[in-house]
């Protein structure tokens, strides 16, 4: 290591040198306190074995210049000095150096000292080169996590493109749909989907989970919602041997999406859905729930109900026989699908929103727009939660029948 000694007796000087050269060290040495604070400005100094009374600066002087100096390393100071009082050492050691000996030294007690300094000085560089990685470390986590809110806000905004932009124009039915993630990607997913002239299928889908595996799997069952007629399609299939297409029931697709998306063992991750078909020439509703409550419906005359219907989540039965309900609608009737994230929103006290709360906040709204009465509800649900940031997805698909036809 480098020492720097400050010493203005040339004999004591040579002698602490000769010492110190023969432990290995390399030795700088200075006739005083000037000559050795200009050396330790230009020279990475380790340890610095300082006398007390010295011209031109003394060694309490020097002590407090280098502790005032922030240089990229520690420096480990030794004075020597022949004041043995305890306020005298106490005064070197508040001054900053860390290490006191009484002159005339002796050799063997300078030897382990110095040993002693090395170990801190060592100790002290280890330190530094831990905290040179972490720092290293934590700026890269920190690039990586920048990386990744941008990945997730733009994974986001594309899972957000896939939601309806504009809904189907029919008479006799008006639609509207409320999305309302709890996080930038959402595993509930929704969809109002023209089929052809008379049938609009209507659909609110939750995955188990919240964040990337949950969005990913929720888009890969969109894609399986598609309304374009393909082979990967479950809504319209092609006829063999003709150049039209046919309608799958509902039953039809909750069981082919259940053979398409078994349950993830690994991770337990599956699917609840509500799936319906509007026709709207029979103003009929025709519907699977898959794990999910049944749709809310609210009468023209005010009168509402959840439409119970049994069925298991998606992926966890091989055959889990989906009933159809039906459902004829007249027109000033409104009907609700919507995701668990509503009824089970908890406030401060750990009281869920439920569906009595939902029953009533839609028909409270029952004299606005159906798209306000959404709006509505998610005002109602951010205020009983007490935040708008809730725990859960919130999705929700409306329609409502017209009188025009």
């Amino acid at each position: 290591m480098k020492v720097l000694i400050a010493e203005d007796d040339p004999i004591s000087r040579q002698v602490l040198q000769n010492y110190l050269e023969k432990w290995g060290h390399e030795v700088i040495a200075a006739e005083n306190g000037a000559e050795a604070w200009r050396l330790f400005q230009s020279t990475d100094i380790h340890i610095v074995i300082s006398d007390w009374m010295m011209p031109e600066m003394n060694g309490l002087e020097l002590v407090f210049r280098i502790r005032s100096f922030q240089g990229p390393i520690y420096v480990y100071i030794i004075m020597l000095t022949a004041k043995t009082r305890k306020e005298d050492i106490v005064r070197g050691m508040e001054a900053g150096a860390d290490d006191v000996l009484a002159k005339p030294f002796d050799r063997e007690e300078l030897r382990v000292r110095v040993r002693a300094a090395e170990r801190i000085v060592r100790l002290e560089q280890d330190l530094a080169g831990r905290n040179a990685e972490l720092q290293k470390a934590n700026a890269q986590i920190g690039a990586a996590n920048i990386r990744m809110k941008h990945d997730l806000e733009a994974a986001a905004k594309i899972q957000k493109a896939l939601l309806p932009t504009t809904l189907p124009a029919f008479q006799g039915a008006r639609f509207a749909w409320a999305f309302h993630p709890c996080e930038e990607l959402a595993g509930d997913n929704l969809g109002i989907v023209k089929l052809d002239d008379t049938h609009v299928a209507l659909y609110v889908l939750d995955v188990s989970g919240h964040g990337l595996a949950a969005a990913l799997l929720s888009v890969s069952v969109r894609h399986s919602l598609s309304p374009l007629p393909s082979s990967t399609s479950l809504l319209r299939q092609p006829i063999p041997g003709q150049s039209a297409y046919q309608l799958m029931s509902p039953a039809q697709v909750a069981d082919q999406l259940n053979r398409r998306f078994p349950m993830d063992t690994a991770i337990g991750q599956f699917f609840t859905l509500q799936y319906g078909v509007l026709n709207l020439q029979r103003r009929q509703f025709r519907f699977v729930s898959a794990g999910q409550p049944g749709p809310l419906h609210l009468g023209r005359n005010g009168n509402s109900a959840i439409l119970t219907t049994p069925g298991y989540p998606i992926g966890i039965l091989r055959e889990p026989a989906y009933e159809e309900e039906v459902l004829t609608l007249t027109p000033g009737d409104r009907l609700y699908l919507y995701s668990d994230g509503i009824v089970e929103a908890s406030n401060a006290k750990n009281e869920q929103f439920g569906t009595k709360r939902l029953l009533d906040a839609l028909r409270q709204s029952r004299q606005v727009s159906l798209q306000a009465s959404l709006d509505n509800l998610i005002v109602s649900l951010e205020q009983w939660c007490g935040t708008p940031h809730l725990l859960d997805d919130v999705s929700v698909v409306a329609v409502e029948m017209t009188s025009d036809k």
